[in-house]
């Protein structure tokens, strides 16, 4: 099947922006607003690495070619080791500023909700402590940035209204 580029980049800014704006959703919650999360990712070259994988993530009918995996694992790995709000931008866990740290959690929430309730993927955790716990919590954070992450998580868990992020991915699921 052919898909014209265009559409496949209009549908990743609208998930992009999606993503964003849910982060921020999550991030006005604890009091914080993270404008320029992933603002790389809607400019070339990241953004076409990813643009052909968030539009395979919610259109299982376009099957990726080799070198379009190419370009999202040469992207992604990008995004992950020059944004802050990623732990590959560390050497040391304990390195992440609390602002930082915080952006992350919010990103974490934004990434789990879209893993669960938009791409309903297999097996994701159900909630983020689980997958914190699961993935990166063997890494050096400090005995602060632990205390941080369990206490904001649990706010973020007990403050969520569901239909309110539902509503921030609606043009996501309207446009699939």
């Amino acid at each position: 099947m052919l898909i014209p580029a265009k559409t496949i980049m209009d549908f990743h800014e609208l998930r992009t922006k999606c993503h964003i704006n849910s982060v921020n959703y999550f991030a006005q919650i604890l009091g914080y607003h993270f404008p320029e999360h992933d603002n790389d990712k809607v400019r070339d070259p990241i953004r076409i690495g990813y643009a052909y994988i968030n539009y395979a993530s919610y259109h299982p009918e376009c099957k990726l070619l080799p070198q379009q995996v190419d370009a999202y694992k040469k992207s992604h790995n990008e995004h992950h080791r020059t944004a802050p709000h990623h732990i590959e931008h560390y050497n040391d866990a304990s390195e992440i500023p609390k602002i930082v740290l915080i952006e992350m959690i919010c990103d974490w929430h934004s990434a789990n909700f879209e893993s669960i309730h938009m791409q309903k993927e297999p097996g994701a955790p159900e909630s983020v402590i689980k997958w914190f716990n699961q993935s990166v919590g063997k890494l050096n954070w400090t005995t602060a940035q632990r205390a941080l992450i369990n206490e904001y998580c649990d706010k973020l868990s007990r403050a969520t209204e569901y239909t309110e992020i539902k509503q921030i991915w609606a043009p996501v699921t309207d446009a699939v």
